[in-house]
């Protein structure tokens, strides 16, 4: 298996971050330099892995190969429909303002996002008019938003989509977990990370190429 090692970096996720380095778990189409990935250069003859997150981080875990067995229910399974990252067929968006055209648009599942981040045609219309206050007041008063994936409608609550962060509560501050970017010509994705995931435990299958949603009993 090859390494890949970092000698400078950049930008405020590294120096505020806990990482000790970053483990590709895409396609190997996307992989830096070619270098095989790690699913793939494993001698693992179930090349799946499942996430499962919680907002305290130590309660977070990875499982590979597989998925728990117990204490989840499956919600859907998706095909993958391009293999670059873990993309996934976005038939609909919806919000306090309605629904949103995604037409062309697919769903990139990934756990190396922290937000869901779209372009601002779309991700501005679906969160118009909902304002997260910083003193984590009103939460439970703001809308949920609603992602489909294929047939498969899944609700996100303001609790699942605005994101506290601080080391206590008594500095814990309020953000909204998806936001809108300039994106070039072209760009037909919407970057659904940790913030869908970690209402959704989320199951990777190389082997049959889908992902694979769960929720928690």
């Amino acid at each position: 298996m090859q390494f890949g090692e970092v000698k400078k970096v950049s930008g405020a996720t590294f120096y505020i971050s806990q990482m000790d380095g970053i483990i590709g778990l895409a396609y190997d189409s996307i992989s830096v330099d070619s270098l095989p990935t790690f699913i793939e250069s494993s001698d693992l003859t179930d090349k799946s892995f499942s996430f499962y997150l919680h907002d305290n981080p130590d309660a977070s875990y990875m499982m590979i190969p597989g998925f728990e067995t117990e204490g989840f229910t499956k919600i859907a399974e998706h095909d993958v429909i391009e293999k670059t990252y873990w993309n996934v067929n976005l038939t609909g968006l919806s919000g306090p303002n309605g629904d949103v055209d995604t037409t062309g648009q697919k769903a990139a599942i990934d756990s190396g996002t922290s937000l869901i981040v779209g372009s601002s045609a779309i991700i501005d219309p679906l969160v118009e008019g909902i304002t997260v206050n910083q003193d984590c007041s009103g939460i439970d008063e703001l809308p949920s938003i609603f992602f489909k994936f294929d047939d498969t409608t899944y609700e996100l609550t303001a609790n699942d989509y605005v994101v506290r962060a601080g080391t206590s509560e008594a500095n814990t501050q309020c953000l909204m977990g998806i936001m809108s970017m300039a994106t070039p010509a072209g760009f037909d994705y919407v970057i659904v990370g940790d913030v869908f995931m970690r209402a959704y435990p989320t199951y990777f299958n190389r082997d049959t190429n889908s992902v694979t949603f769960f929720k928690q009993d």
